[in-house]
């Protein structure tokens, strides 16, 4: 083949090729891109601009403006509080909840009338009358033991084990075993209310009388309560009315009934108050005061001495220590009849908790 013809050849072929690749094809049509969707319209703001005023996907919208703040100057703001810049959340601080320990309460103000049950108490109260009516020096004690049978049922014994006093017809004074014992019992009706009935008797000669009580206890707090008419009544059922108090009255009594026969009181009407307060858990002031009437003969006043004023106002005043839970220790002073200075009467107070 001669060159011009070759060369005539590549030029055919080399325009039908770029035609070919030229000519654009039929399904190759762009689609157009959607049209952009205006914002919703908000009721009260300003209307959209129409499709044909100029909007497009450009077009500002416009916000709705924000209230002032509350506090325009900065009057309210505390420079000086402190600023929490980790936003802590705040912590109530509360006192912690007062707990008391459990068992028997070291507070004499807090203590029931009745012992728990299971616990037993053993106490002796010494006491004297420096110059009773009768002459000489009275001194009286006895031992009392408890027992808490149930917490609301406590059972009680009492031995008068002796005294020093001028005994009837004799001229000194000496000590004297004593004659007195008896049991009580007592129930719990209320937190503040229980009754007491016990029967003393003496032993020679036989006397028994019968003894009601009536002990009430208000607690007006962790340091306050007030208390009586635990010792109310105390009346004879054969002979005479043994008495724990002084063993000095029980020998008169006892002497008169068997010498000559004389006629011995009835008995002993005792309405008597006591407030107790607690200046610290441990040690607590005690007073009582009352009124004594002897039932029926004028014979026999709180000394046992004939011949004496019927109706006798005492008064009292102590302390008592609590140095363990188990043990008290007390001391009190007073008078057994405020018309009679002779019947000062200092005492003392030990009782042992098992």
């Amino acid at each position: 083949m001669s060159l011009p013809r070759l060369i005539s050849v590549l030029s055919v072929v080399v325009f039908a090729s770029g035609s070919l690749f030229a000519a654009p094809k039929k399904d190759s049509k762009k689609k157009a891109p959607p049209a952009p969707v205006a914002p919703a319209k908000e009721e009260g703001s300003a209307a959209a601009p129409a499709a044909g005023d100029g909007a497009g996907s450009g077009s500002a919208v416009q916000m709705e403006e924000e209230a002032p703040p509350s506090d325009m100057n900065g009057t309210d703001e505390n420079p000086d509080a402190p600023h929490d810049v980790f936003n802590t959340p705040t912590v109530t601080k509360t006192a912690p909840a007062v707990t008391r320990p459990a068992g028997y309460p070291t507070e004499e103000a807090l203590r029931p009338i009745t012992l728990p049950a299971n616990m037993s108490e053993v106490s002796i109260a010494p006491h004297m009358m420096v110059a009773p009516p009768g002459g000489g020096v009275s001194t009286s004690d006895a031992l009392r033991a408890r027992y808490g049978i149930t917490s609301r049922v406590q059972l009680g014994l009492t031995y008068v084990w002796g005294g020093f006093y001028e005994a009837p017809m004799a001229t000194a004074t000496k000590f004297h075993p004593g004659k007195a014992v008896g049991v009580d019992v007592t129930v719990l009706l209320q937190n503040w209310l229980a009754v007491r009935v016990g029967v003393p008797v003496y032993i020679d000669p036989v006397a028994v009388g019968l003894q009601i009580g009536a002990p009430m206890k208000f607690q007006f707090s962790d340091k306050f309560a007030l208390g009586g008419l635990d010792d109310l009544l105390l009346i004879k059922i054969s002979k005479f009315a043994p008495t724990f108090t002084y063993e000095q009255e029980n020998a008169v009594n006892a002497y008169y009934q068997t010498a000559n026969n004389t006629t011995t009181p009835d008995g002993h009407l005792r309405f008597s108050a006591y407030g107790i307060y607690n200046h610290t858990p441990k040690l607590a002031i005690i007073g009582r005061a009352g009124v004594d009437s002897v039932l029926g003969s004028a014979g026999g006043s709180a000394a046992g001495t004939q011949g004496t004023a019927s109706t006798t106002t005492f008064l009292r005043g102590g302390f008592q220590f609590t140095p363990r839970k188990y043990l008290d220790v007390g001391a009190s002073i007073g008078f057994e009849d405020l018309a009679h200075g002779g019947t000062f009467s200092p005492a003392g107070y030990l009782a042992v908790r098992i």
